[in-house]
């Protein structure tokens, strides 16, 4: 007969002993663990795996002067046929010269110049006094080379009277030098009608106007004639006006070919009465602000080599469309005297580019 047993299927007897009270244990431990709930996991973001960065490419500049970047030489387009191949063979030259890698690009303007200047799409250019002064006050470009025009790299104004007008001279035509100042000498034109050439001619009305101007002389409304050896006729006549100003120290058009062969005796008949200091200077080289001082200077050494040679002052000529005898290194204070002539215009420049 068999001994009674528990739930556990475990026999009664089994209890009473240690052995048996033991293993009881030990399988409610194991029941325990079977029978426990499985844990579960709170529900969370599913975690992304962060890319690794990777190095980025920058692209280095290709420095102005090399094939990929070359400098550009920008000039007004004349008209003339010659034009373009001259520039060529000045382009050539620096090139050879200097192993930079230049060209050359022509526009209509100098306001299309400019715009172009200013975002650096040009790095040198020719350029006339009243346009740099504009370039300059607006920070485009900054003066480089000066051309001798004639002679001479800047030029002035001179004051002209009929001679039987009876106003007192002050220059003496065989020293070239004035006897008085400008307050003094032109102070008798007070009220006075002047002939000036037109309103945006530097030396025709711009600089004797401000001269003028800076010593407190008020004229009469002014008679534009157009042209500087118009001035010399009109004066002759008499009638129209009672002074006029025109360009000197680089020429005078009292004795151009025109004037003499229609007024032989202009010089003695139309006397000057005043001349000022020359403070226009001629056609410049301008670089766009900007460029380092070691390449305006290799190509200045450059174009002051060309101009030395025959060939080459004809090419530069060519190229700028101006009469170029030579070509020194100046810097921006050369045009104060032309600005603080102006000022007393109340000149603005930006009316007077291309001038």
């Amino acid at each position: 007969m068999r001994s009674p047993v528990n739930f556990l299927g475990f026999p009664v007897g089994l209890l009473r002993t240690w052995p048996g009270v033991l293993m009881l244990a030990w399988v409610g431990i194991w029941l325990s663990g079977c029978l426990s709930a499985t844990p579960t996991l709170a529900p969370g973001p599913i975690p992304t795996e962060t890319p690794t960065p990777q190095p980025t490419s920058t692209a280095t500049p290709v420095p102005l002067g090399e094939v990929e970047n070359p400098i550009v030489f920008g000039y007004i387009d004349a008209g003339s046929v010659e034009q373009p191949p001259a520039a060529d063979r000045v382009i050539q030259q620096i090139a050879g010269q200097t192993g930079l890698a230049i060209r050359a690009e022509s526009f209509s303007t100098y306001r299309q110049l400019l715009e172009a200047m200013e975002k650096t799409d040009v790095h040198l250019a020719w350029m006339p006094p009243l346009t740099y002064l504009y370039a300059s006050q607006r920070g485009i470009a900054e003066v480089g080379l000066l051309s001798n025009h004639f002679g001479v790299y800047r030029y002035g104004v001179q004051f002209l009277v009929n001679a039987s007008s009876g106003f007192q001279l002050y220059f003496d035509p065989l020293s070239g030098q004035n006897s008085a100042d400008a307050a003094t000498a032109l102070r008798q034109f007070e009220g006075k009608r002047p002939c000036y050439v037109e309103p945006t001619s530097a030396a025709g009305y711009l600089v004797p106007a401000g001269l003028l101007a800076r010593n407190g002389i008020r004229t009469a409304e002014p008679v534009f004639t157009q042209t500087h050896s118009g001035i010399v006729r009109t004066l002759y006549v008499q009638g129209v006006c009672d002074f006029g100003a025109t360009f000197a120290i680089s020429g005078d058009p009292r004795t151009s070919s025109a004037v003499l062969q229609d007024l032989p005796d202009a010089l003695e008949r139309i006397p000057v009465v005043w001349r000022s200091d020359p403070l226009i200077p001629n056609l410049a080289l301008v670089y766009a602000a900007g460029m380092s001082e070691e390449m305006q200077q290799t190509l200045e050494q450059a174009l002051i080599d060309l101009v030395k040679s025959d060939e080459g002052r004809s090419n530069l000529s060519l190229f700028a469309d101006y009469e170029i005898e030579d070509l020194r290194v100046v810097d921006d204070s050369l045009y104060d005297p032309l600005r603080e002539t102006l000022a007393a215009l109340g000149v603005r420049y930006a009316e007077l580019i291309g001038k």
